[in-house]
């Protein structure tokens, strides 16, 4: 976590299924303090884990969140203070790059060409 930053999200992940090639297989906490982290982070979870996202800004939380994620959604199961809308731009970024992914699979774009 960059030592200059006054805020950060502090992730709390519980993954209910995994697979071996999981990246997060365990209840953990991760912070983040930038956008492209937090995409990271997304996209790391299993398909099914529920998340916490506390905000936090000059050591005082701001904002709280709770939410169930699945292949095709994020379900929102409780947002408070900062934390409405918080995760709204990044699933939509997430939302269009799983998409877009699925369309290379699917027309074979993502195999080697000779």
């Amino acid at each position: 976590m960059n030592a200059m930053a006054i805020g950060h999200a502090e992730l709390y992940i519980y993954p209910e299924k995994v697979t071996p090639q999981d990246r997060i297989s365990s209840p953990q906490r991760i912070d983040v303090t930038g956008t492209q982290e937090l995409l990271e982070v997304l996209t790391s979870m299993p398909a099914e884990t529920s998340f916490s996202v506390l905000l936090v800004i000059n050591d005082c939380v701001v904002g709280n969140g709770k939410y169930f994620m699945t292949h095709e959604t994020v379900t929102i199961l409780h947002e408070y203070g900062a934390c409405v809308g918080f995760l709204v731009k990044p699933l939509a970024i997430l939302r269009e790059a799983r998409q877009e992914h699925q369309r290379r699979y699917s027309s074979g774009q993502d195999h080697v060409r000779e």
